[in-house]
């Protein structure tokens, strides 16, 4: 075999191998998009170096090209997210929907988060544990005692990332608070929540200035 010969099928199954490897990247991430649990770089890497023999160096250029992949053929992107035990990404949709998606989680959870991103959102700033336990109760949404629901309700949010759930200050100043997530400011309309509280209260979005000006910035 000629030396051209031997450069030139080296190519091919370079090319060949790579575009394995990010087939076999994007649909590793869509068999862990639906849990909506943060997916560890280091996973997708170990994955890749089982099933495709990815070195190392190699990671980085796949995950761009399977990052377009998603877009261009499903619609998704990845948002890669701060972690302390390494780096991690989120599937989010490309483009902003017009709602929260009813396959996020189990109705009543959708229910619950959308009402505390509303209350957040509503705020201004961050709600305070025992507020938002108050809200939801008065709402109608989860009952005041209901404290294994609450557990619930944290824990999946949080480590779906549509809410962070922090303790800030010390002693007995110490207390928790609600913040939006990475995915709920990636994935989340403003517009759908204030549509929301409007229709509820029979007024119009533009009632409330502030959140009418942040939620139509940019449309």
């Amino acid at each position: 075999m000629s030396q051209r010969r031997q450069i030139r099928t080296s190519a091919v199954e370079e090319i060949t191998t790579s575009d394995r490897a990010v087939i076999e990247c994007v649909r590793y991430i869509f068999s862990r998009e639906g849990s909506k649990i943060p997916i560890k770089r280091a996973e997708i890497l170990k994955y890749l170096q089982s099933t495709c023999e990815t070195s190392t160096n190699q990671i980085s250029s796949i995950m761009v090209e399977a990052n377009k992949v998603l877009k261009t053929v499903y619609g998704y992107k990845l948002v890669q997210v701060e972690a302390k035990t390494g780096v991690q990404y989120i599937v989010v949709l490309d483009e902003e929907c017009q709602s929260l998606s009813s396959s996020v989680i189990d109705p009543q959870q959708r229910r619950i988060l959308i009402a505390c991103l509303i209350h957040i959102f509503m705020s201004g700033c961050p709600v305070k544990e025992d507020d938002m336990w108050k809200f939801l109760s008065e709402s109608g949404l989860l009952e005041e005692n209901d404290y294994s629901g609450r557990k619930s309700f944290i824990s999946t949010a949080t480590k779906q990332m549509y809410l962070l759930y922090t303790k800030v200050g010390d002693g007995e100043l110490a207390r928790n608070i609600f913040e939006w997530g990475k995915r709920a400011t990636e994935e989340v309309p403003k517009n759908f929540l204030l549509n929301k509280m409007a229709e509820a209260l029979g007024k119009t979005p533009d009632h409330w200035y502030e959140q009418y000006k942040e939620a139509t910035e940019g449309t």
